[in-house]
């Protein structure tokens, strides 16, 4: 009697005698046949990582998973190889040899500057509960980098320093100034909310569309010592024209660590001028109706005009979510300067002069007593002083065109409220005075129902006026009705 076993490549044979059992080897070598790639992907964006499936097949029929035992090499620099993950670098198209023993594949892929995000933080996608105005966003955030998981530095240094960081580290950073932004606004628009705890928002922010960028063209900055992102580069490959004027997108927020000769970091790292980018200006409109009115250099085509009005603000990762609304504050004053101009003798305009309190006749254009602006509480005459505590009489609590209700008015009015801020990643500055006063006095902007008399008139929603711009204009509306 014969029994045949096959195991492990050898043929073993068992012979049955009368005088024993006789044991015969025959050996049968398993080899590898072939190397396929059973996991691949046409397109990587960079900063995102890739691993390649590679799987054996050998003689005997079997496979196994070799993507652990594979060795890759690539022919440009666009990509970093980390072990046996491949992490896009720069743009553009890659070739690579992938071996394994006496086998090798050859293969390819493009790198991406572009990624949209589709999962978008749920804050950032969600109005304020009540909100009367829904804002869509477009948020864009460049990330310039070599290797596809630092900051390159050199074009994206701090203010003083290069302040290594990744771009992991720096998307964090950008997730929470945005929050913070934009709870700043839709906060800010709730009327006299400093005195009224059941005051609706009448702002609501709702980004709709989330892309981070990796390389950008850039342009001469009218300045002609910085540059600027090419946005109508930028904005013609993310189809911001479809977001604008199909899907109602209202703003663009553009996020970066920008680089401009003022810095000290150019002189301290020696920084060649190639590198100079300071971003784009702190607020920027394009519109078919009115133009250009924005805190720019109003240049007619640096921005694409579509078939609905947008302004474009661009956020310093340097600093805060308190420069962010700053920025916003200077649009807000743009526009119903706009809307007001031409309208009044000397000294009577209603927004420059009877709610920001300017005088062209006396100190020398600073708002005092009033509800001043931006730069200017109602209580200095110094630009950013924000936390003084000098006192002042002042009716921005109960402003009215002709004078409301004189108070006494310090930074306490402003430094003493409690927020609710979102959750970030780190301790909120709860003495922020830039950001506490400008929430404040976006507060002070009259709102939805705000039953302000002005003459026989009605002062209107001022926020419905700066959202619905194009209305406005078309109709020649005022800051009352």
């Amino acid at each position: 009697m014969k029994n045949t076993i096959l195991a492990l490549g050898f043929i073993l044979i068992f012979s049955c005698t009368k005088t024993g059992i006789n044991i015969s080897t025959n050996t049968v070598p398993i080899t590898l046949d072939s190397l396929k790639i059973t996991g691949r992907t046409d397109t990587l964006i960079i900063s995102k990582s890739f691993k390649y499936s590679i799987t054996g097949y050998y003689s005997d029929k079997s496979t196994k998973d070799l993507s652990d035992s594979i060795n890759i090499t690539s022919d440009k620099t666009i990509v970093t190889i980390n072990g046996k993950n491949i992490i896009g670098a720069q743009s553009g198209k890659s070739n690579f040899s992938i071996s394994y023993s006496n086998f090798s594949l050859k293969d390819s892929l493009y790198v991406s500057e572009i990624e949209e995000v589709k999962n978008i933080d749920t804050y950032l996608s969600t109005p304020v509960n009540g909100s009367k105005i829904i804002v869509p966003i477009v948020v864009i955030n460049y990330y310039a980098t070599l290797n596809g998981i630092d900051i390159d530095t050199k074009r994206q240094p701090s203010f003083y320093n290069l302040d290594p960081i990744t771009i992991e580290g720096l998307k964090s950073k950008t997730i929470d100034e945005l929050k913070l932004t934009k709870y700043g606004i839709e906060e800010g628009s709730k009327f006299r909310g400093f005195n009224n705890s059941t005051s609706v928002p009448n702002v609501g922010i709702k980004v709709i569309k989330y892309y981070n960028v990796y390389e950008i063209k850039k342009v001469m900055s009218a300045d002609k010592i910085n540059y600027f992102a090419d946005f109508n580069d930028m904005f013609n490959k993310l189809n911001i024209k479809d977001a604008v004027n199909n899907l109602g997108a209202k703003e663009v927020w553009f996020s970066l660590r920008p680089l401009s000769v003022e810095y000290p970091v150019i002189k301290t790292e020696k920084l060649s001028p190639e590198n100079f980018q300071a971003g784009g200006p702190e607020s920027n409109m394009s519109s078919p109706t009115s133009g250009d009115i924005s805190n720019s250099w109003r240049i007619a085509d640096d921005l694409p005009i579509y078939n609905k009005s947008y302004v474009v603000y661009t956020y310093n990762l340097h600093r805060s979510h308190a420069e962010n609304i700053h920025n916003h504050g200077h649009q807000i004053e743009s526009q119903l300067d706009f809307l007001d101009e031409g309208l009044f003798a000397k000294d009577e305009r209603l927004f420059l002069n009877k709610f920001v309190g300017i005088s062209n006749i006396n100190y020398a254009g600073k708002p005092y007593g009033r509800n001043g602006m931006t730069h200017f509480p109602p209580n200095t005459k110094v630009d950013y002083d924000w936390n003084n505590r000098t006192i002042v009489k002042s009716d921005i609590e109960d402003w009215k065109p002709e004078g409301g209700i004189q108070k006494d008015i310090h930074n306490s009015k402003w430094m003493n409220i409690k927020y609710s801020y979102p959750s970030v990643s780190y301790k909120i500055d709860e003495n922020d005075s830039q950001y506490k006063w400008i929430m404040f006095w976006f507060q002070t902007i009259p709102g939805s129902n705000n039953g302000i008399k002005y003459g026989n008139n009605t002062i209107s929603n001022w926020w419905d006026l700066l959202y619905n711009w194009d209305d406005a204009v078309k109709n020649k509306k005022k800051l009352y009705e």
